[in-house]
């Protein structure tokens, strides 16, 4: 990839400048020659090689690029341009096309008019979507030499993702913008991608110059590189960082922080982004003198510990929160309010604190007065002589609410809510480790939808997507919880079936095929109906990995297809 885009253009046009140049050379020394074309062919030739430095840069770049001269003609493209038009418009473009040879009718006139302004000497920057719907971040400018405007280079940028991903993240900024806690997300390049309104308030920045923003430049010098960067290096490593510190906030004054950054793992289980929670405890530092101050006005959860399993002191926050009255709070052993799935690591958290170790960061589920739960984020402080526990508790439900969401996106299948390929083979895989451990039978299946390009094809792709999340919710309702269902691409989807012999998975197979074939898609002529084919295989001693049980389903399900659809193959 080349660097930069103004300091890549510059050394394009540096290199055009030097090849027009070399242009204008040799056709002076054409026309004083007058020679015939066997001269024009050399001249041809050296030129081509002279600008072979700047066609091997510009080759190696993912972006679009491309020049035209005073003429509008295309000097030079590179492989990515020549392989975009290929694909989209079926053209070759080649040297010495106009804008009409190669763009559609529509288009061609436009991008005339705009390189008509950069001949002028404007730079223009604007945004373009392809007819495959991508959209590409362009930038037209002039190529200079000396002070005369010789042609016109055009830089083009797909920028499809990030328009993706401001959509993806639009529902999370909805969710995070109630809180009272600044909430942003940063990606590897350390620039916001999200804010919350308190985080837009508390630096006085209106979200459209916060995104795109590098935290350097909105927290200042000192601030990143002592205290930022650091925790930023450790979360994008995977690891959950936390530290207080003084900020000074240009919306809300000099306020102590406890700040969190959160790695957000994507698909490929590395963090791609972070997400800093900052938490104004202001009041709580500068009240440490004066505690039951604190627990009056901290919208926080504080609260008093005995070694004995009692609370001591508990602030209204308790209440709000909970449900239960202090009283209630008091009478019984705290580890009761613990949901019983968490009691056991909180009982060796406890251990912990009762050691003289600070627990910082634990987190654990209390039951509410109502039947539900929230997820409470704990700051806890032993004290050895007195025998209590200081703790200062955060109610973190909202910010587990968005993690789940987030990770239900990663390992979910978007059309239709099944299992993505990579979340599939990890499941199945660890099924195929517990069956050979234990020795119980599995069976592994493979099915695709019969003649499904057919019916893309005579109704759309609204009615084939109705089709894969009918044929998915269907699957999941004959399928057991505990079976493993998953899309691998298209219309082809497989699954695993737990504790399952053979002619058990022949007759779900069988129950399949039934069901499948007894759905009807309403379409807005007629009602349609679809088939299905299986591929079956058994786990065999010598299944080392799921690839080879689902290579064999597939063998399987080709047969199955081979020989008349609609049916069973087992392999």
């Amino acid at each position: 990839m080349i660097g930069h885009p103004e300091t890549t253009i510059r050394k394009l046009q540096q290199e055009l400048a030097a090849a027009q140049k070399k242009i204008s050379e040799l056709e002076k020394t054409l026309n004083s020659l007058n020679q015939p074309d066997s001269i024009t062919s050399h001249i041809q030739t050296t030129l081509l090689e002279d600008i072979s430095n700047l066609r091997s840069l510009i080759n190696s770049s993912e972006d679009l690029i491309w020049f035209v001269d005073r003429e509008k003609r295309i000097l030079l493209a590179n492989e990515a341009t020549i392989a975009v038009f290929r694909q989209t418009r079926g053209i070759e473009i080649e040297p010495g096309m106009f804008s009409a040879d190669f763009l559609p009718e529509s288009q061609a006139g436009y991008y005339d008019q705009i390189f008509e302004s950069a001949l002028r000497g404007k730079t223009l920057r604007l945004n373009h979507t392809a007819r495959t719907g991508k959209e590409y971040a362009a930038t037209i400018q002039p190529v200079r030499k000396d002070n005369d405007i010789i042609g016109v280079s055009i830089f083009a940028r797909d920028i499809s993702q990030i328009h993706q991903l401001q959509k993806e993240l639009k529902h999370f900024e909805q969710i995070i913008a109630s809180t009272p806690d600044l909430i942003a997300l940063v990606d590897k390049n350390y620039t916001y991608r999200v804010g919350n309104a308190a985080y837009l308030s508390a630096f006085n920045i209106s979200r459209e110059k916060l995104v795109g923003t590098h935290v350097k430049n909105l927290l200042g010098q000192e601030h990143f590189y002592n205290l930022s960067e650091p925790h930023l290096k450790k979360a994008f490593s995977g690891e959950l960082t936390q530290f207080e510190c003084w900020m000074n906030l240009t919306g809300r004054g000099r306020r102590f922080m406890s700040i969190t950054y959160h790695p957000l793992h994507n698909q490929d289980l590395k963090p791609h982004y972070v997400v800093i929670n900052a938490h104004d405890i202001t009041d709580l530092r500068q009240a440490e003198n004066d505690r039951q101050r604190i627990f009056d006005v901290s919208l926080d959860m504080l609260c008093v510990a005995g070694f004995d399993g009692f609370f001591k002191e508990l602030n209204p926050a308790w209440q709000r929160t909970l449900g239960w009255s202090l009283d209630e709070l008091k009478t019984k052993p705290w580890i009761e309010f613990v949901v019983p799935e968490d009691r056991e690591l909180t009982l060796e958290a406890g251990q912990r604190l009762f050691h003289g170790e600070n627990v910082i960061g634990f987190e654990n589920r209390y039951l509410c007065k109502d039947g539900t739960f929230r997820w409470l984020a704990w700051s806890s402080y032993p004290d050895l002589d007195k025998q209590l526990i200081f703790a200062a508790v955060r109610d973190t439900t909202k910010r587990k609410e968005i993690e789940e969401e987030l990770r239900q996106l990663a390992i979910k299948d978007p059309l239709t809510g099944a299992s993505n390929r990579r979340h599939f083979i990890e499941r199945a895989s660890a099924e195929l480790k517990r069956c050979k451990r234990y020795g119980a039978p599995m069976a592994v299946i493979m099915l695709d939808i019969d003649h499904f390009k057919k019916v893309n094809d005579t109704y759309g792709h609204s009615i084939g997507d109705e089709v894969l999340k009918r044929l998915v919710d269907c699957c999941l309702q004959e399928l057991r919880t505990t079976d493993i269902f998953g899309r691998f691409g298209g219309e082809e989807f497989a699954a695993v079936l737990v504790e399952t012999d053979q002619n058990a998975a022949l007759q779900t197979c069988q129950r399949l095929l039934e069901r499948v074939e007894a759905l009807k898609i309403r379409t807005t002529t007629e009602k349609i109906g679809i088939t299905i084919s299986i591929g079956l295989t058994m786990h065999q001693a010598d299944d080392i990995s799921i690839d080879s049980l689902l290579k064999r389903a597939d063998d399987a399900l080709y047969k199955a297809k081979s020989s008349g659809r609609n049916r069973v193959v087992c392999f």
